[in-house]
């Protein structure tokens, strides 16, 4: 029976009566130190779950570096109250020092940089090498908001991961997100009469499960994936890492980058999680950026990494028409190009910017493009260390014993 590690990030940040403390690192809705979070709800889910050779690992992120001893330590007590029910190990601050000084050891400087804790793409990437180090089969990625209803959820990720099914071969799964009634689809009214293809996001998100839906069979080649729900084999963390550079949709770019080295991820229909996001935001956000401005940083990104990717003869191009209608939408030439003005109007109704709004928008419109030119090669970089750096720590005794 093939070896699984189910990895949950949890996010942490300064107490709730702390009120003018900055963010480093910004995280959607990360725990206040003061409360107890959800992490330990979604622990407790896992006592249901009949298959016998899982194990846990946690992983802690904070927001600011001043509070992550005291994060660290807060998550561990609240781990120490499962230690009794199932293996589960925890991977924080004081073990990232080791695991950087000792890839430094074995050359692997030129990646350091980007071995952190402080994004979500860097953190989904530690969750593949940590349970890599600790000789993972399969690595199912979920959220510290999530909970498992299914006993045999853990049977139904690793039942076709990394094998063949009906000819295709399986390079990871994912399931959906249910809301507490047990719907996946978003469901958000007027969406589909707006005219800007950013206002009306979800709207396009749930064509593309409507497609899904309705395509026949279990598993289903997929456009979409859900980084909380999200199921890998040990030869695609081989090849593929998560992208460092983007902002958002790490889950989505990941299946991305399966793709251009031709391979594919499928939707698996019965691997359903719950998803019960907490009431508390996330209140110190210096950065105050918006999500409509990291969704534009992240599909221009995206449309740029998918145009470079021509360059490259060992990497396939991607086919804008497996992506539809999302994210697909998002990568069409006439989103960025013809509809520039368009952009900058929504930015700047909507107030982002303070004074001269479409000029503001317009800038930030160019240094979103800017940005993307100038990182997308990095990644192209960025996964060749990857592979080079699995190979060395494939069997490396002293990573394995400190680190796990």
């Amino acid at each position: 029976m093939q070896k699984v590690t189910v990895v949950i990030p949890t996010y942490w940040t300064w107490p709730t009566d702390i009120k003018s403390k900055r963010e480093s690192f910004i995280f959607d809705h990360p725990t206040p130190l003061d409360l107890d979070g959800t992490l330990a709800r979604t622990l407790e889910s896992f006592r249901k779950i009949n298959y016998p050779n899982f194990n846990i690992l946690v992983i802690t992120a904070s927001t600011n570096v001043e509070i992550a001893e005291k994060v660290e330590k807060r998550v561990q007590g609240i781990i120490d109250k499962f230690k009794n029910k199932f293996g589960i190990k925890h991977f924080s601050y004081s073990k990232l020092k080791i695991l950087r000084e000792r890839l430094f050891e074995l050359g692997h400087y030129k990646i350091l940089q980007e071995i952190n804790l402080e994004n979500y793409n860097n953190i989904r990437n530690l969750q593949l090498i940590v349970s890599y180090i600790n000789n993972s089969d399969v690595v199912v990625g979920i959220d510290d908001d999530e909970v498992i209803n299914d006993s045999n959820y853990l049977y139904k990720a690793a039942e076709y991961v990394g094998k063949e099914y009906k000819g295709d071969f399986i390079a990871g799964v994912a399931g959906y997100y249910l809301d507490r009634e047990g719907n996946h689809r978003l469901k958000v009214e007027g969406q589909e009469k707006l005219e800007n293809l950013f206002d009306k996001k979800s709207y396009i998100m749930d064509l593309t499960y409507d497609r899904l839906d309705h395509t026949e069979g279990r598993l289903v080649k997929t456009p979409v994936v859900f980084g909380g729900n999200m199921v890998f084999p040990r030869t695609t963390i081989e090849r593929i890492s998560f992208d460092p550079y983007n902002t958002r949709g790490e889950d989505i770019d990941y299946l991305i980058n399966a793709k251009m080295e031709g391979l594919n991820f499928f939707l698996d229909k019965e691997l359903n999680i719950t998803h019960l996001q907490p009431d508390y935001k996330n209140t110190h956000n210096g950065a105050n950026i918006s999500q409509l401005k990291q969704d534009i940083l992240r599909f221009i990104y995206e449309k740029e990494k998918i145009e470079q990717v021509k360059k490259y003869n060992n990497l396939n191009n991607i086919d804008i028409e497996e992506l539809m209608p999302y994210p697909g939408s998002f990568f069409e030439g006439k989103v960025f190009s013809d509809s520039e003005e368009k952009l900058a109007k929504v930015l700047s109704d909507k107030n982002i910017a303070e004074t001269e709004p479409e000029k503001e928008a317009r800038e930030f419109i160019n240094y979103a493009k800017e940005r993307a030119k100038k990182l997308v090669p990095e990644y192209f970089k960025i996964r060749l260390l990857w592979k080079d750096m699995i190979k060395d720590i494939k069997n490396d005794q002293k990573l394995r014993e400190v680190v796990i």
